[in-house]
């Protein structure tokens, strides 16, 4: 290798523009690359909302178009792939043409550029356009892939695309523990997601408007963020406020994202007489969400195991909440331990228990010296563990180590 270390990052999910509300990991990493020097372009699904080709903070950005007239294109963005599938025919019937139009677009752009490393995130399908890209590959496991691949019995293909990469990772030891309970007998490690620190911090500037937006000065405000799905399981944290609401009459519950699920958990809220107390805030700018975990005095999401076995692989919303010196209450579910070390960074409960869950909140909610204390602990602990830096540095030493020597 000669110059700068030139890598190809293939993902469904990138920002289409500044602020989306698209989960952003993929830009964090790639963001940290560069300042690394390294070369670093993405290949992603392209959108009616987003440029085909850019450059976006340094990152050379190309879009693949794989159905006509664009606005219609379903698979890739909101909920994620695994959602779209379930719940549109359109995206059902576009998803070959997506897989086939990402293999060849990244044979394309490897033959154009010329890549060092191609590294998927997402093993299935971007796995895919990786193995046929000609070029060594890393493949980062997220586990929305593992259980598509599972219902649509693809797991033979999630293994050959393991087996062949140059080396595989799961985001969590959780997560790892599931694909092998899975079958898949090939080897692979663990580099979880990270945060930025300097993005996700306590006392930001202009946190005190989005306190005073949905709080007054007596009122403790609890926040919530994520998807609006099943897993998330806002159904029992909405249980577990009407307890809290009778104990503590001034606390107020902030529910940022949107979901299938908006409909019902708003009309749970007026049958619990709690609309005025639960706020839904939909989907909010991305960039203004650090306001919202510094603003918050406790972050909640009871996270659990859906009916199809989907569950929490990370979170990296308990990153970006202990980040931000907000104490963190979970469930002991999927790769949520990982993160989460249960009563020293924050607490865990067991799933689909409002009771305990609400014990739990009203422990922190009564006990100032106690939030405060497991905030710097968290706070600490993802300064040592969860940094970008340090886990763009982790995939650099393993990309040199693929990089055939001439």
């Amino acid at each position: 290798m000669k110059g700068k270390l030139k890598v190809l990052l293939i993902t469904s999910k990138f920002p289409r523009y500044e602020g989306d509300a698209q989960p952003p990991f993929v830009y964090y990493l790639a963001l940290e690359l560069v300042k690394k020097g390294c070369e670093v372009h993405v290949l992603a699904p392209h959108d009616h909302l987003a440029k085909k080709e850019e450059i976006f903070h340094g990152i050379y950005v190309h879009r693949f178009v794989y159905f006509y007239p664009k606005k219609h294109q379903k698979v890739a963005y909101g909920p994620g792939i695994p959602d779209n599938l379930s719940k549109s025919t359109l995206a059902k019937i576009q998803s070959p043409l997506f897989a086939i139009s990402e293999i060849i677009s990244a044979q394309k752009l490897v033959r154009k550029i010329n890549p060092d490393i191609v590294h998927a995130h997402w093993a299935f399908p971007q796995g895919l356009a990786a193995m046929y890209s000609g070029k060594p590959y890393f493949v980062t496991i997220y586990g929305g892939e593992v259980f598509m691949s599972k219902k649509y019995h693809l797991l033979s293909v999630f293994e050959k695309i393991i087996k062949n990469s140059a080396e595989s990772f799961s985001i969590t030891n959780g997560l790892k523990k599931v694909i092998k309970k899975f079958g898949i007998k090939s080897k692979f490690g663990v580099i979880p997601l990270g945060v930025d620190m300097k993005k996700f911090r306590p006392n930001i500037k202009g946190s005190d408007s989005i306190r005073k937006k949905f709080c007054s000065k007596k009122e403790l405000m609890i926040l919530s963020v994520g998807r609006l799905v099943d897993k998330k399981g806002h159904k029992y944290l909405l249980e577990a406020f009407s307890k809290i609401s009778e104990k503590i009459p001034n606390a107020k519950l902030i529910i940022v994202g949107d979901g299938p699920l908006y409909s019902t958990l708003t009309k749970m809220s007026e049958d619990l007489g709690l609309a005025k107390k639960i706020i839904f805030t939909k989907e909010i700018n991305h960039s203004e969400l650090p306001k919202y975990y510094s603003a918050a005095d406790l972050f909640v999401l009871p996270s659990v195991v859906d009916k199809i076995s989907n569950m929490e692989t990370q979170g990296v919303v308990f990153l970006e909440a202990m980040a931000s010196k907000c104490p963190v209450i979970s469930t002991n579910t999927g790769g949520i331990p990982d993160v989460v070390i249960n009563k020293k960074v924050g607490i865990l409960v067991k799933q689909k228990n409002s009771k305990v869950l609400a014990e739990k909140m009203l422990l922190l909610l009564k006990n100032t010296s106690l939030r405060k204390s497991i905030s710097e602990n968290a706070y600490m602990h993802v300064k040592k563990n969860f940094t970008w830096n340090m886990i763009a540095k982790k995939y650099i030493a393993h990309y040199k180590k693929a990089i055939p020597k001439n």
